[in-house]
């Protein structure tokens, strides 16, 4: 059985015609996907695309929901204090998550185990 639940994050980094694709893709595949976006993407968004992403979670969830048709539901957006959803739980969270596109800083804040 295959696990069609998945975290996309979105940071700040250029490349939001991949974040958008990617999205479409994940979408049409019928996952279940809960998003995060910071703040920096958001802007991105708006040079690179033209697109302003809500700042209210629930706004941004029917704007992405809108634009890909996706399902009632199946797309999430996180608040970054949002801390009982379910990506913040480790015993709650999918299984799968993807940060696209990812930048240098998110990337080192991985390896070295550094949050903020």
């Amino acid at each position: 059985m295959t696990d069609k639940r998945i975290t996309l994050a979105i940071t700040g980094a250029s490349g939001a015609p991949y974040a958008l694709r990617l999205l479409e893709c994940l979408v049409n595949a019928d996952y279940e996907v809960f998003v995060l976006i910071s703040s920096a993407a958001k802007v991105v968004f708006a040079t690179e695309e033209d697109i302003k992403i809500p700042s209210r979670p629930d706004a941004a969830a029917d704007f992405f929901t809108q634009r890909f048709n996706a399902r009632s539901g199946q797309i999430t957006v996180c608040g970054k204090e949002e801390w009982f959803s379910p990506v913040a739980s480790g015993s709650a969270a999918p299984r799968q998550m993807i940060i696209c596109p990812c930048s240098t800083g998110t990337l080192s804040a991985i390896a070295c185990g550094a949050s903020d």
